[in-house]
């Protein structure tokens, strides 16, 4: 007999008879192919240029800008415009300002220029893009889509940077210039396609808030929501404590008398383990994802310390792939934090989710290289990997029941009124009314009493009780209990024969 729930379709074969969701996915994979072939070929433009290291590695870097500089800010079109829409328009974008690098011939700053450009549209193009993964997939099938969306991006990033490199030598800079223009080119085209029109998840009308204040909003939301903040530094760490491994990758080589062709064998084992545990993780149920969270979350951060503990070559790339392995729990995270968050805000969240990971690993990357001149790249790898999962152990405890010690979050009235928080755990969700829309921005979780039940509550507690009269209870003695209250209750008459009183 066929499955009638709908179980069918949350595997990845399901998931991939959706024809809107194959649409997106190939799409998506395009895009993200077609950007890392036009940084590399913009790098080996500049390089060929100007002959400056300096200058081929500010094309990189360029790509981290905008998401650390506007990611929040960029992210809320997802929210105030139709997502569909807003996908197309950005791959449009991009491929214009691609061309025009590629045939124009705009001298080195002039295509820096361009480039920071073409970065900014990808962020609102991410941040829509999980946002309408979640309504083309709603449920159980998300995990499975993002599962696959998340292992496209890994190999993507494995294979982008020498199939980039390939194309380059064969062809030239300025022709895989153009090559990436097309395949944002064909992006739009899938889009157009295959993705079903849907109206912006906000119809503001005639009146629209500003920008900034949608952006606040979003902030807002991350603050009140329940267990958002521990979804988000979760999400936070492993990924953060990855990329410091990434990072010492070439001194760690050299520390262990290796050249560059292993430390590039460094680099991708993670990734690679990262696409495995991706799949593994998108094929299980909600209720195994919850239970391999908090134990894949310092299996990441413990990988990372065994890395510098154990300096053996192979053991070295085992270590860093069962780390990509521990990473397939941000699949679960993803679709947590979509679930629990309307649809409405939506993009704001994901966009700040994806900001302080570009912040963070930025920030690890730096880090560890100033404290890596001082000591040893080891030393830095077994401090960062102890501390990540030490980090994760405290959020875990501080976001569980244990740790809040039935704390109840406040709503946004309660914040500004000055309420105090309550000490007795209420059941219900806690909501946040959109200052500009009136909607609910955080997913109901349960029935929350109203005013009318409470009044209805305070007049039964002061309507007067009346007493009724119990039931005179009546039991029929036993047999011998009969017999004793005869044998008290007798009395001789004079004749020797004892009588019954009464």
């Amino acid at each position: 007999m066929k499955p009638t729930d709908g179980s069918r379709d949350t595997g990845y074969r399901g998931v991939f008879r959706d024809r809107e969701f194959t649409g997106l996915f190939v799409a998506d994979v395009l895009s993200r192919t077609g950007s890392q072939l036009g940084r590399f070929a913009l790098a080996a433009l500049v390089y060929d240029q100007t002959n400056s290291p300096a200058l081929a590695a500010a094309t990189f870097a360029v790509s981290y800008l905008p998401g650390v500089l506007g990611g929040p800010f960029l992210s809320t079109l997802a929210d105030r415009l139709p997502r569909r829409q807003l996908l197309i328009a950005c791959d449009i974008a991009r491929g214009v300002l691609t061309a025009v690098i590629a045939l124009g011939h705009p001298r080195v700053e002039v295509a820096l220029g361009l480039l920071l450009l073409v970065e900014f549209f990808r962020v609102p193009f991410g941040a829509a893009r999980m946002a309408i993964l979640a309504d083309v997939l709603p449920g159980a099938r998300f995990a499975a889509g993002n599962a696959l969306v998340a292992t496209s991006q890994q190999v993507v990033q494995v294979a982008g940077f020498a199939v980039g490199g390939f194309v380059v030598a064969s062809v030239g800079a300025q022709p895989s210039l153009l090559l990436n223009a097309v395949t944002y080119a064909l992006s739009a085209a899938l889009l157009v396609m295959f993705v079903v029109r849907r109206p912006a998840p906000v119809p503001t009308g005639d009146h629209r808030p500003h920008l900034l204040r949608d952006t606040w909003e979003g902030l807002r939301v991350v603050r009140d929501t329940d267990r958002l903040p521990t979804l988000l530094w979760l999400l936070f760490l492993g990924p953060t404590v990855l990329a410091t491994a990434e990072g010492l990758a070439i001194p760690l080589a050299e520390e262990l008398g290796l050249g560059h062709q292993a430390a590039g064998v460094f680099l991708a084992a993670a990734p690679l383990g990262s696409a495995v545990g991706l799949l593994v993780v998108g094929r299980m149920s909600e209720h195994q994802r919850e239970r391999i969270l908090i134990p894949f979350s310092v299996g990441v951060g413990a990988c990372v310390a065994a890395v510098g503990l154990v300096p053996v070559p192979m053991l070295v790339i085992a270590e860093l792939v069962l780390a990509g392995l521990a990473m397939g729990h941000v699949a679960h995270l993803q679709a947590t934090i979509v679930g629990v968050v309307a649809r409405e805000a939506r993009g704001r969240v994901i966009g700040f989710a994806n900001t302080l990971l570009q912040v963070g690993q930025a920030f690890a990357l730096l880090l560890a290289g100033v404290v890596a001149e001082a000591a040893s790249s080891r030393t830095v790898l077994v401090c960062s990997g102890v501390a990540a999962s030490v980090a994760v152990c405290a959020v875990a405890w501080l976001g569980s029941p244990h740790g809040r010690r039935g704390r109840r979050p406040r709503s946004h009235g309660e914040r500004a009124a000055g309420a105090p928080t309550s000490r007795r755990p209420e059941r219900g969700p806690v909501t946040t009314e959109s200052t500009t829309s009136g909607q609910s921005l955080v997913r109901d979780a349960g029935p929350v009493e109203t005013r009318e039940d409470r009044e209805d509550r305070e007049l039964t507690r002061q309507e007067p009780r009346t007493e009724r009269p119990s039931p005179r209870r009546t039991r029929r003695p036993t047999s011998a209990r009969r017999r004793r209250s005869t044998h008290r209750t007798t009395e001789s008459d004079g004749s020797g024969r004892r009588t019954a009183l009464g």
